[in-house]
């Protein structure tokens, strides 16, 4: 699948500024970490003062990254030598920050991407005292006057403050051990009212702990496996030295079944399938750490349709 980031470069290329902008807006969302998108929102954009500030974002995240360097190094040679330039945008200005191919979009542009050289006459007027002295209180009215942001900017600057407050939040709950009311994010996900009695691994059903037995390969026999009648159940990891990310829940049909990974009490690892499971033997599967054994490590469930009433 294309990301969004990626999306946004297509679009741009194409001649689509504002639909480059709204795959843009949702790429800062997912990478927020991510140079390469503040340097291609600061190339789609026109007022040079925020290309500056996403520009130095840029290289907040990644001091090494050329086109923020670049994209930087034109800005401040502009200002120094006052260049004043109509109908371009940052992107058609200068190749190292973003290099949009010729397209019939920008049909209507200079083929010149760079600087504009003045003409003579600009430059006999530049050199007049008077033509300064206007251009000085032309400046200094709009340094009075900045201009307002747009709603796209404002949005832009309210996600990326939410985006860093999240990852605030989530950092300080790792480092001061507490739990966030993260609920709302999935209704699903269970909560342990205590931690388990003993390492090992559990079904979890109804605040209590059924042990799950280890086989090495799939169990030809149900000792150890226990039964549950709820088709979302909760597997309990407890001080086991399997990592989460290496566990794939199997289902007897050989299907993989997508799941859930995130810490409960004390810091027990717990899986929960992404959708209700039917009835059968589910296996999560694991590799063994044993020097000895090539085999995975098997722990393993049934799911039963509950029994009729009365």
């Amino acid at each position: 699948m294309t990301s969004s980031l990626q999306q946004g470069i297509n679009a741009a290329k194409t001649g689509h500024p504002q639909e480059a902008l709204n795959f843009l807006k949702d790429a800062l969302i997912e990478e927020p970490q991510n140079a390469d998108v503040w340097v291609w929102i600061a190339a789609i954009i026109d007022d040079q003062d925020k290309q500056e500030i996403f520009l130095e974002k840029a290289l907040e995240i990644n001091p090494n990254n050329i086109p923020a360097q670049r994209g930087l190094t034109y800005l401040n040679d502009k200002k120094q030598h006052e260049v004043f330039v109509q109908d371009n945008q940052l992107s058609d200005e200068t190749r190292p920050i973003s290099p949009f191919p010729t397209s019939t979009s920008t049909s209507g542009r200079k083929k010149d991407q760079g600087w504009l050289k003045p003409s003579k006459k600009e430059q006999e007027n530049t050199s007049q005292p008077k033509q300064r002295d206007k251009k000085k209180k032309e400046k200094q009215k709009d340094n009075n006057n900045p201009t307002k942001l747009s709603l796209f900017e404002i949005s832009l600057i309210g996600i990326v403050v939410i985006v860093f407050s999240f990852i605030g939040l989530l950092t300080a709950s790792s480092l001061f051990d507490f739990e966030l009311p993260l609920d709302f994010l999935n209704n699903k996900l269970a909560k342990l009212s205590t931690e388990p009695p003993y390492p090992g691994v559990f079904l979890y059903e109804n605040e209590i702990f059924f042990d799950i037995r280890q086989h090495e390969g799939i169990p030809t026999h149900d000792v150890g496996i226990p039964t549950s009648f709820d088709t979302d159940p909760v597997i309990v990891f407890w001080q086991t030295d399997t990592s989460p990310k290496q566990i794939k829940l199997i289902y007897e049909t050989g299907d993989i079944i997508s799941l859930v990974s995130y810490q409960g009490k004390g810091g027990a690892d717990l899986f929960q399938s992404k959708t209700n499971l039917e009835t059968g033997l589910y296996c999560l599967q694991g590799p063994l750490h044993s020097p000895s054994s090539n085999n995975s490590a098997y722990w393993c469930f049934k799911i039963a349709s509950p029994p009729p009433e009365g």
